[in-house]
């Protein structure tokens, strides 16, 4: 196995600032690097962002901005020379075609190819109309894009039940989650933080469903057992958005008056996972995804990692209301009409979801067990306050052992969702 390096490139250079200058090498660059025409993720380099500039008299670069380079400008292109704590890991050689890079050479010994391009202009903010035509049971990068934006950008969009029916009863997907997108983000790198504001997320329809047993997962076998001579099948909904209220289609006497209120929610939110991975759109993870919890609602700003260049944003599985834990494993499923916007933080990505809400900051915590998502989200929130607040342990456990709140989000899929919460006027006590 080809052993992973801490990047420390170094870029020999020769020649005046001036020269390098005429070449047109500075600036911002998006770059690929291939090996064998493939992605290799034991190289230092596979996709990222590429910032060449002048520093202290010193021409110098940036890779994810993690790496520092200097350079050499020859006649036949930029030299490039790894080195990794002091020890040569690899050289390559760059070639400069108006807003393009071409280039190879080796990394690690092993034999690769780079491309890099301009980062896409700017343009003014503007509101896409998007009606989708396809949608995916996938989260993956594989899929090509469905729209093409920019930060700041916002699309008004809608979404299909989680059986892939549209707002007007029709079926348009399989069933599992269809997701709408998936939308590419120009400019999202991998380490990078896309940045989803939920504008707007409204049912669409007057019915929903929900399945009208618990989730065995969420039960003990002997009660499991009990449940077995009980035909499964599903809740009816009615749904009165201008009353604000769903109430049950065909109730039982002991239900006639029980009514429940709207808070719509996206179930699935998420972005092209890592390396070359796809997963099924009822799977969650560090990439987001079937995340299943009811505060992912109109309002809330969501922070994704980036993984994958473009970042491929899905949204789907919208529910009109959801109690904690998704016990009957759907929530009031139903479609919706959804407004969002986008922005991205370059070079800052967490390791797993965060949502800001107007009183909380909240992360998910994704695992196999309810005890592997709550240590999972209890890590993510602890590195979120060292990094933002640069808080020791030592002042972190005062801070969530009096302030700390869970809920349990996702209890009957393959993976598990725990939100460990904090208040935000709490934060706003601490000192920076």
């Amino acid at each position: 196995m080809i052993r992973p390096v801490s990047l420390s490139l170094i870029l020999l250079m020769s020649g005046s600032a001036a020269a390098f200058a005429q070449t047109g090498y500075f600036g911002t660059w998006e770059v690929s690097v291939r090996e064998f025409g493939q992605k290799n993720y034991y190289l230092p380099m596979v996709d990222g962002r590429l910032t060449v500039e002048q520093r202290e008299g010193r021409t110098v670069a940036s890779y994810n901005q993690r790496a520092l380079f200097t350079g050499q400008v020859k006649k036949d292109g930029l030299h490039l020379t790894c080195d990794d704590n002091g020890k040569p890991c690899g050289s390559f050689v760059l070639h400069l075609s108006g807003n393009q890079l071409t280039g190879s050479g080796t990394l690690q010994d092993l034999p690769v190819t780079i491309e890099g391009k301009r980062p896409t202009a700017r343009p003014a903010p503007r509101i896409h109309e998007f009606n989708p035509q396809k949608f995916h049971t996938f989260f993956s990068g594989t899929i090509p894009p469905a729209l093409r934006i920019f930060p700041g950008d916002s699309v008004k969009t809608h979404t299909l039940d989680s059986r892939g029916f549209d707002r007007d009863g029709k079926p348009r997907a399989p069933r599992g989650n269809p997701q709408t997108g998936p939308f590419y983000v120009e400019g999202a790198m991998p380490g990078d933080t896309l940045v989803v504001r939920l504008d707007r997320i409204r049912t669409n329809r007057d019915t929903a469903y929900q399945s009208n047993l618990i989730s065995s997962n969420a039960l003990e076998p002997g009660y499991l057992r009990e449940l077995a001579k009980f035909e499964s099948g599903f809740t009816q909904w009615k749904i009165d958005a201008a009353a604000g209220v769903a109430t049950i289609i065909n109730p039982t006497a002991a239900l006639a008056d029980y009514k429940v209120t709207l808070d719509p929610m996206l179930g699935g939110i998420g972005v092209a996972p890592p390396r070359d991975e796809t997963f099924v759109s009822g799977r969650l993870g560090p990439y987001g995804g079937n995340l299943d919890t009811a505060q992912m609602r109109e309002g809330v700003t969501v922070y994704l990692p980036v993984f994958q260049p473009g970042a491929l944003l899905f949204i789907g599985d919208g529910h009109a209301q959801q109690g904690d834990g998704e016990l009957p494993g759907q929530g009031l499923e139903t479609s919706m009409d959804v407004q969002f916007t986008v922005d991205v933080i370059p070079g800052q990505a967490g390791g797993q979801t965060r949502v800001e809400s107007a009183d909380f900051m909240m992360i998910m915590g994704t695992g196999v067990t309810l005890d592997a998502a709550m240590k999972s989200a209890t890590t993510e929130m602890s590195r979120w306050l060292a990094t933002t607040y640069q808080l020791s342990p030592q002042e972190i456990a005062p801070l969530l052992g009096t302030a700390m709140q869970y809920e349990i989000a996702e209890v009957v899929d393959s993976e598990y969702n725990v939100v460990a919460k904090v208040r935000k006027d709490t934060l706003s006590q601490i000192r920076k």
